[in-house]
């Protein structure tokens, strides 16, 4: 039989609780060192025990310029509520509720109504399930009503109770279904993306394929990596510590036909930045090759010849319209195409779809402020002003004839 995670109630202690608990409420936790106050009142309500004192809310566990240290390294630092916990010795919860209670009236926001005993009263708890109904994620409610998480989470499941006995429809999802570190996920999505994780993939590549945040993501695999670690077991790609050495293939990659046509504009003597521009990769990536292909030609005893240097070239006078492709963005979508196809299909059609994205553009109908923008931008001059004779004034001179 499984040993009890806290001691047995003894004797003095069941005598104590029969005879103080009634007048004291759970202050009698002053008597009984070593209990808390949630074991005390599980244990009252077991022996059918009440009490006509009502108890205080609990006070938040930072106070002062402890909490005020927090609030700055949450807002100005960008800490998590994890660190600010770890930082001041108390639970990621108690930071949590301490930050977001205190910021509520700072942002403007009125808290939820309580009675004198800290209680929400029946205002206060309409305006939790108004919250609650639209959707709002858990961290927003705290901040405008200044509730704890678990008001929330126990508001959620009587709201959802009740809505359940008169046969209606349940509360949407926090966040309204948008996929946030603080939403709740089900078994088969924790699966879902610790397969994902076992196939080789990234923490971003699994996010964007199964639609979780990057932090619950990073979770999963902080705790799937210990699992398999107990088991003498890593991840595709990564060391027992978890530190990714190889990562799955990606449009990041330098496909190996792009990779050909920069090493034969290199074998050509064009200088490496140019030719890096004319075959879209990237600078350290062109160099990081050419080094290689020097490597592989020294290894058969030949030699990589010298660039030939023309002089100094104006940018953008090697460029051609629509290439190369400028940002990381543009460099994935193109790299996207050389799955399918080889460099110089893939870069022909790329000039044609920027081609008759431009052409829509141009013929799309500008409003006025997008117009002025052209203009102050110098993509679009003012027409000369040309003089209309119709519009102008016409005198005729009169003269009087002798009488």
């Amino acid at each position: 039989m499984p040993a009890h995670r806290t001691p047995r109630w003894t004797v003095g202690e069941l005598e104590i609780l029969r005879a103080q608990y009634p007048e004291l409420g759970i202050d009698v936790a002053g008597q009984l060192p070593g209990r808390s106050w949630h074991s005390i009142y599980v244990k009252a309500n077991k022996l059918g025990l009440k009490s006509g004192r009502v108890a205080q809310a609990p006070k938040p566990r930072l106070s002062g310029t402890d909490l005020e240290e927090a609030i700055r390294l949450r807002e100005e630092e960008h800490w998590s509520f994890a660190r600010i916990g770890a930082k001041f010795g108390v639970a990621e919860a108690s930071a949590n509720n301490a930050v977001l209670i205190a910021l509520c009236t700072r942002r403007g926001f009125t808290p939820a109504e309580r009675d004198p005993h800290g209680r929400l009263t029946e205002q206060g708890r309409e305006r939790v399930r108004y919250a609650l109904k639209k959707g709002l994620k858990g961290v927003d409610i705290q901040l405008r009503l200044g509730v704890s998480a678990s008001c929330v989470a126990e508001q959620r499941r009587r709201y959802n109770r009740d809505l359940q006995n008169r046969g209606k429809a349940t509360l949407p999802p926090p966040g309204a279904g948008e996929a946030y570190s603080g939403v709740k996920l089900t078994k088969a999505k924790r699966i879902e993306v610790e397969q994902c994780f076992l196939e080789g993939f990234g923490t971003a590549k699994v996010a964007q394929h199964t639609g979780v945040s990057k932090t619950s993501c990073t979770r999963i695999r902080n705790r799937l990596i210990k699992r398999l670690k107990r088991k003498g077991e890593t991840l595709p790609g990564c060391d027992l510590a978890g530190k990714r050495c190889t990562v799955a293939e990606s449009t990041l990659f330098i496909p190996p036909s792009q990779r050909q046509a920069l090493c034969d504009l290199l074998l050509d003597r064009v200088p490496v930045r140019r030719a890096a521009a004319m075959a879209a990769i990237g600078t350290s990536s062109a160099y990081r090759i050419r080094d290689q292909l020097a490597a592989e030609l020294a290894a058969r005893g030949e030699r990589l010849a010298a660039p030939s240097l023309p002089g100094r070239v104006r940018p953008g006078t090697y460029d051609q319209a629509h290439w190369p492709p400028k940002g990381s963005a543009s460099l994935a979508a193109f790299r996207a195409l050389l799955r399918d196809h080889d460099f110089d299909d893939a870069k022909a059609l790329w000039r044609r779809q920027r081609r008759e994205e431009a052409q829509t553009e141009a013929r799309r109908p500008k409003s006025f402020e997008e117009q002025l923008a052209l203009v102050a931008a110098g993509k679009l001059k003012l027409a000369p002003t040309m003089n209309r004779a119709h519009l102008e004034p016409q005198f005729q001179e009169t003269r009087r004839t002798p009488a």
